[in-house]
This record gives structure tokens, C-alpha cells and sequence, in this order.
């Protein structure tokens, strides 16, 4: 078996193992882009016109907006070769005819097993010798040229040979090739679309989005960011959206060899791009040897188009949901109501409605209760439409629990989210949630951990193993996880410090809790007077005149007012029947925290008073 290398300066270019390296390391260049330089690189020294690129790369006839498609390749391929594209190296543009790859080119044939000499008389082993070296150089060309076009999927079958067990996966964000940046809430979409599809794979685990999109436009060395990721494999690629034409190209790379293992390219309307989305699953399943989960071919084969408008709505609404603050969460609900108002039965739309809304609530400072009776209908219709979606599972399980607390149902529902998607991040968190409020505190945590496992660089993830660790009054392993936690998101340690605060008061450390308050209310836009006064009543009387001031200062705010910390601070003086009177009123209000009234170590002195367990009764968590 022979193999024909390309060398050029100090670079040598493998058209068969479709691989590009540099001194010995490898430099990873996205698909199209390698099969630009094959394709260069075997022209040496010829002009290849643009439109001769296009037929060879990206097929005869296929809609593409090639200005763009061709420049952003060679962009690619100049940043891999460092090349100047005024003064050329290795790639010379004429402009509007084509690229002429200007570097000399050496062909290499590596023999891997010719006859020995010792067999043969001197004339017949040379000409033996030319003849494997031409058999050998013929039969790289036609290999390598048939991996450059693809023919017969000639390359899927040879990366797909001996493909190592995969038992975790991620989808890396989704390229925008359509030269269009007003695209990149469709690609986004569809990289979260994707994410959604394979995660119904039963056995394999499959990073959530959060994390994943960490890396989008990021250049990093592959195995670095599977270390980071904790994952088997990567799948990346491409979308190009060209007026009511969709293309997604995914290449399977096994991520601590950074081995291409498959690679193919996806095409059709965009009005059936679910169908497209589905096919890409398939095939990445197949690779990954993992049959694809019965529930998701139940899924994909009872789904029905979609209107672009409404699909393209939905895109937005999920891109928007994903920056997770006030602002995007209110574009989020508009534009999930806005799929909805062209395609009144698009079930996804529904789950998106039903887990916008509360956030909205929840960002705005709203109460709780406001959007909880259009949420839970949302929730029932996407169901009632499909009842294979695990998103409007979660979403519903989590309206039960908080706004009904009917928890035996709303456990059911996270069950049945859980069992359609294993590896559904937000269904283990909520079920974490529901753990916790009746008291299973070593499963609330195992469960937290799963929650994270699948979104390691989610910052509300690894907050809420720190969440969960602090109820189970693990306190110096929340306090671990917790400060880890705010090197994921700086900008949100504020919903961080408040649980460092409590627990440095559980411990004592009376001092530590001052100045987390204090930089807490800096970052609340809290008067320094105010922090002031509040220090002043330390100093006079401790954390009883601490407290007593706090609350007189919130009673004085006209804004609504958290009820739950009301009640918290009444605890802390030892006023269980005030504390238990504001706890009324937070259950009123639905606000989530009132769920956790069994498990909080910030109300163990107060539990003693009759009222905590008529508020039980209330909210059927009693035993």
C-alpha cells in the first residue's frame, strides 16, 4: 500500500487522510477549506477558475453565494499557511478569474511494502520498481481525487473504518457560511436544532448548548476543548442559507486524535429543513454506533413541515433565550408568538412560550404568579400537538410543581421528559429542584452533578451543584463550587455572593457576610448611606440591630418586594410567627424559593412554630 504526500516549504498535505501539517503538527482546517487546498495544491502552478471550484467543491448547479463561500475559504486557508494575500506565499488571487497555488510542490510517494532485492535481477527490480512507483502514483491520484469530490461517498467510507467507541459527544456551533451576519440566529438555531436531535441518542451523552456555544468563533486546538468538554467526539460544520435553499455540511472528528471519521453534506427547501436536520442525526447515530433511541424515530418520522417563516421566528426566539437577561427574554417570548401566529400548530413554539414567559417574569422583577396560568397552557398545547417533546415536559413538570404543587404529577412529567431525552441539562436540574423540595437531599445532589456533567461550562449549572451542596449543608464543598462557578460568568457573581454570604453566616464568620453584603448592595445600585446605617447597627447591637434595620429599610421600599427574604430575615431575629406570616405571602406570590421551606438552614430555628407546618399542608409538602 502507498501513499502520495504533498510537501510544500515546511508543510505536507495528505489528500487521502485529509490532513495538513506543519513540522509535524497538525493544523485543522474546516472541510471545505481543505478540499480547496487538495484541490490547489494538485493544480500547482495552474489558474483553477472560480467556476471550476465551485462544480469540483461544492457540486454542479448547487445555489451558493460563491463571492462569499469561495473568500471565506481562502481566507481559512491562508490563516492555516500564515500567508499574506498581498504578497503570496502560497495563494495568488487573479482577480475574478480564480486562485493559482504558486509554492512549489513536491509529490512523495512512502512505499509501504515493495519486493525485496535480493529476489529480483537488477533490470527487473528497476523496472518493477518504476512500475509500483507508477501504479502506486496513479492509484493515489484517482483515491485522492475521489476523497477531494466525494465520489461514490468513497470518503465517508474510508473515515468511517474503525471508528473507536464514542461515548460522549458534542456539537460544536454551527458555521455561518452564507456571508450574511443577519444569519447567525438561523445557524445558532440550527446548531441548538441539532443539539436537541442527537441528544435523544440513548447511551451517549451529549453536551448542552450552554456550554457548547462558549465556543463559537473560537479557535482552540480540538482536544482541548473535548478535555473542557468532557467528550468522546465533536461534530462541526456548516450552514449555508441561500433564499429557500438550506445546506449543512457535519463532519464526525474523534477528538483525542483529532481524526476525521466522517464527513457529508446535507441539502434541500427550507421549508422541510427539520427533514434535513433529522438526516444529519441519522447519520452521526450511525456513526457513533449508537442506535437511534425508538422515541426519536417515533419523533422525527411524526413530524410535519413547517412554515420557514415560523421556523425562522423560532430560530430567533431560541437564540434569543439562550443570552438569558431581561431584554433577550422579552424578544425570546415575541418571537416564539410570532412562530406561533404563522403556524398556530407548531408544538416546539408552545415549549418555547412556556419557558420564555417565566423567565421574563423572573428578570424583570415581576412576580412569579403573573405568567404562570399562559405558561402552563403553552405547555399543555405543545403537548396535546406532540407529546414527544421533552422541552414541554420540563417545562410543564416545573409549572405543576410551582404554581399547582401538585408534586407527584409534576414528577412525572420530569420523568417523562428525562426518559424522551436522557440528556436533557434542564429536565436533571428541575428534578433537582423537585428533589430538594421534599427533602431527598443525596439524590438532589447526584442529580445536580448529572445536570452539570452535561453542561460543564454552564454557568447556572455548576452555580446550582453549589445550590444543592449548600442545602445538603455540604457547606465547604458549596463554597468550592460555588467561587468556581463565577470563573465561568464574573458579570453574574452577584447571584452568586448572596449564597457565599449565607453560608459564611451559618459558619460565623460574621465580618465575611458584612462585606459580601456591602459589595452586593454596590452592585445593586444601593446607596453607600444605606450600607452606612446598616453597618452602624452591627457595630450598636449586632446582627439582631443588623436585621431589625435591614428590615425597616425594605418596608421603606415602594417597589415589590421579595416576601421569601422578608421572611428569612424575621427567622434570623427569632420571630418565627412574622417570618411564617411573610412565607404566606410568598407562597401567594408563587415565588419558587417558598418550595425549599423544608430544606433551608436559614429557617431551622423557626420550624418549631405551628404555622411552618400549616404552610406544608398548604403546599403538599407535608410528610
Amino acid at each position: 500500500m502507498t501513499s502520495a504526500k504533498l510537501l510544500f516549504r515546511d508543510y505536507k498535505l495528505d489528500p487521502a487522510g485529509f490532513e495538513l501539517r506543519r513540522a509535524g503538527h497538525r493544523i485543522r482546517l474546516e472541510r471545505k477549506p481543505m478540499e480547496l487546498l487538495i484541490l490547489l495544491a494538485e493544480n500547482q502552478g495552474q489558474l483553477v477558475a472560480r467556476e471550476e471550484i465551485i462544480e469540483k467543491i461544492w457540486g454542479k448547479g448547487f445555489f451558493f453565494d460563491a463571492e462569499n463561500g469561495i473568500n471565506n475559504a481562502v481566507r481559512k486557508i491562508r490563516s492555516a499557511l500564515n500567508d499574506d494575500a498581498e504578497h503570496p506565499h502560497f495563494v495568488e488571487t487573479t482577480v475574478g478569474k480564480g486562485y493559482k497555488f504558486v509554492a512549489l510542490v513536491e509529490r512523495v510517494v512512502e512505499p509501504g511494502a515493495l519486493p525485496s532485492p535480493a529476489v529480483l535481477p537488477k533490470d527487473t527490480h528497476r523496472l518493477r520498481l518504476r512500475r509500483t512507483w507508477v501504479l502506486a502514483l496513479v492509484g493515489c491520484a484517482l483515491v485522492a481525487g475521489a476523497i477531494v469530490f466525494s465520489a461514490g461517498g468513497i470518503r465517508s467510507r474510508i473515515f468511517s473504518q474503525g471508528i473507536p467507541p464514542i461515548h460522549s459527544l458534542a456539537v460544536l456551533p454551527l458555521e455561518n457560511l452564507s456571508g450574511d451576519p443577519n444569519q447567525e440566529f438561523f445557524v445558532d438555531g440550527m446548531t441548538d436544532a441539532l443539539i436537541t436531535d442527537l441528544a435523544q441518542i440513548t447511551d451517549v451523552k451529549v453536551i448542552s448548548r450552554t456550554s457548547v456555544m462558549q465556543y463559537r468563533g473560537v479557535r482552540k486546538p480540538l482536544p482541548q476543548i473535548a478535555q473542557a468538554l468532557g467528550v468522546d467526539a465533536v461534530v462541526e460544520g456548516s450552514v449555508v442559507r441561500s433564499g429557500n435553499k438550506v445546506r449543512i455540511t457535519a463532519q464526525l472528528i474523534h477528538a483525542p486524535t483529532d481524526r476525521h471519521l466522517w464527513a457529508e453534506s446535507f441539502e434541500g427547501p427550507a421549508n422541510d429543513v427539520l427533514s434535513i436536520q433529522d438526516q444529519v442525526a441519522h447519520e452521526v447515530a450511525a456513526r457513533v454506533h449508537a442506535r437511534l433511541h425508538s422515541q426519536l424515530r417515533q419523533t422525527m418520522a411524526a413530524r410535519k413541515p413547517v412554515s420557514p417563516d415560523a421556523y425562522e421566528a423560532y430560530l430567533r426566539g431560541l437564540y434569543f433565550f439562550d443570552k438569558r437577561n431581561a431584554e433577550a427574554a422579552t424578544k425570546s417570548a415575541e418571537y416564539f408568538r410570532k412562530a406561533l401566529a404563522v403556524d398556530p400548530d407548531f408544538a416546539p413554539a408552545y415549549a418555547g412560550v412556556a419557558e420564555a414567559l417565566p423567565a421574563l417574569n423572573w428578570f424583570n422583577g415581576r412576580p412569579p404568579v403573573d405568567a404562570m396560568l399562559e405558561s402552563k397552557a403553552a405547555a399543555k398545547r405543545a403537548l396535546e400537538l406532540d407529546d414527544r417533546l421533552s422541552e414541554a415536559h420540563t417545562a410543564l413538570g416545573a409549572l405543576l410543581c410551582l404554581y399547582d404543587w401538585n408534586w407527584p404529577e409534576g414528577e412525572k412529567e420530569f420523568k417523562r421528559a428525562l426518559d424522551l431525552n436522557p440528556n436533557n441539562s434542564l429536565a436533571h436540574n428541575r428534578y433537582m429542584m423537585w428533589l430538594l423540595s421534599k427533602g431527598r437531599l443525596p439524590e438532589a445532589v447526584a442529580e445536580a452533578k448529572r445536570a452539570q456533567q452535561l453542561d460543564p461550562l454552564s454557568f447556572f449549572m455548576n452555580r446550582e451543584v453549589g445550590h444543592s451542596l449548600y442545602v445538603a449543608r455540604r457547606y465547604d464543598e458549596a463554597l468550592e463550587q460555588l467561587r468556581k462557578s463565577t470563573e465561568l460568568e464574573p458579570h453574574s457573581k452577584d447571584v452568586v455572593l448572596n449564597w457565599i454570604a449565607w453560608i459564611y453566616e451559618l459558619q460565623g464568620k460574621e465580618k465575611e457576610v458584612l462585606e459580601l453584603n456591602s459589595q452586593l448592595a454596590a452592585d445593586e445600585g444601593i446607596p453607600q448611606a444605606v450600607m452606612d446605617s446598616l453597618r452602624k447597627a452591627y457595630i450598636k447591637d449586632g446582627w439582631k440591630g443588623y436585621w431589625s434595620k435591614w428590615i425597616q429599610l425594605h418596608l421603606a421600599r415602594p417597589a415589590h418586594r421579595e416576601y421569601y427574604e422578608m421572611a428569612l430575615a424575621e427567622a434570623r431575629l427569632g420571630h418565627a410567627d412574622k417570618a411564617w406570616e411573610w412565607m404566606e405571602k410568598s407562597a401567594d406570590q408563587r415565588e419558587v424559593w417558598v418550595t425549599w421551606i423544608k430544606v433551608d438552614p436559614l429557617l431551622e430555628s423557626a420550624r418549631a412554630h405551628p404555622a411552618y407546618k400549616q404552610l406544608l399542608r398548604r403546599i403538599n409538602l407535608a410528610d
